[in-house]
């Protein structure tokens, strides 16, 4: 419990010492949203980060008390390890670009060869922080090694929290071509993904937009009940990335698992790690693995990644890392 309030204190301090955001002029003049069933906005986007799917911060600490969550930290919290080498067959860096203000990217030193097409990753941070990633640098940078490019919020050291209309300024500078110096994007392999209030602000990003094929959550469920319906308006496969019993976004994934539309490809895995995941690992550590899998079977169609993710026997498999796994509509 100790690291949740950590995490929400952080975020308060976030949201107290905001500069004005690029966005700053359309946020003002939306009304914030207000969850009624039938009721769905033709966006994501609302006042507060995160989006519809997100919740009001000033709810936050009582709606985390509520869950009566166990306290302390996982078995599988890992020490800090150091950043790389990256494990992909590209070497990755980190960049920002002008035509992409206010976004850090995790790209490849070079362009691969042309006939290698590249999946984007648009990454939300936890507490909808403008760090650029760097909490996740060095996942993020392996992700990249294998052939994606990814843009996460905020230049290094913003210190505003970031909206939905951040998460989606990076996809369209993907989609008209502003990646492509880096690699050719593949305008069919578009993810939205983030940890923690990023993977609320993920999930509200892909509301409404077919542009979005995937949507990857760490750590992070929907936490009121009376925004769940929502969820019938998503219409990609969704995966769950969680920390076990003792991460704010267990109860919450059990519940939205359960209700996405009939037929829906979705995965859900949990590790005991509590809410901060394996992050601070060399290469993001077990979190790490389980997403570049998820990626190259999603992406790629490695059948060796599917193993990884869907048998408990194979080599390497997510379940002999002590991940306990559920999934459904996948053929």
């Amino acid at each position: 419990m100790a690291s949740i309030m950590r995490i929400l204190a952080a975020a308060a301090a976030i949201a107290g010492s905001a500069t004005a955001s690029p966005n700053a002029k359309l946020e003002s003049r939306q009304a914030p949203f207000t969850p009624r069933p039938g009721y769905f906005p033709a966006t994501g986007d609302d006042t507060i980060s995160g989006g519809i799917f997100c919740i009001p911060l000033n709810e936050l600490g009582s709606a985390v008390a509520n869950l009566n969550l166990p306290g302390g930290v996982g078995t599988e919290v890992p020490r800090a390890g150091a950043p790389g080498p990256a494990n992909g067959p590209y070497p990755a860096k980190v960049v920002t670009d002008p035509s992409l203000p206010g976004h850090t990217l995790y790209v490849l030193s070079t362009p691969p060869p042309a006939n290698v097409s590249v999946p984007f990753i648009a990454w939300g941070n936890g507490g909808c922080a403008m760090d650029g990633g760097a909490t996740y640098r060095s996942m993020l940078l392996m992700i990249a090694s294998h052939g994606y490019v990814i843009s996460a919020d905020g230049p290094v050291a913003q210190q505003r929290q970031s909206l939905v209309s951040d998460l989606r300024a990076s996809v369209d500078w993907a989609l008209k071509g502003g990646a492509d110096k880096y690699a050719k994007i593949d305008r069919d392999k578009i993810i939205t993904a983030g940890h923690s209030c990023g993977g609320l602000s993920a999930m509200s990003t892909a509301y409404h937009d077919p542009r979005i094929h995937r949507v990857m959550l760490f750590n992070i469920a929907i936490f009121q009940d009376n925004r769940r319906y929502l969820l019938q308006e998503i219409k990609v496969p969704v995966a769950w990335f969680i920390g076990g019993p003792k991460d704010m976004g267990h109860p919450g994934s059990e519940k939205d698992y359960k209700l996405l539309n009939a037929g829906l490809p979705a995965y859900k895995a949990n590790l005991d790690t509590g809410h901060g995941g394996t992050y601070v690992a060399t290469n993001g550590g077990k979190f790490g693995k389980a997403a570049i899998n998820y990626l190259q079977w999603q992406m790629r169609g490695d059948e060796k990644a599917r193993a990884i993710l869907l048998d408990p026997a194979s080599e390497g498999s997510l379940v002999k890392d002590n991940w306990s796994v559920e999934y459904k509509n996948w053929d």
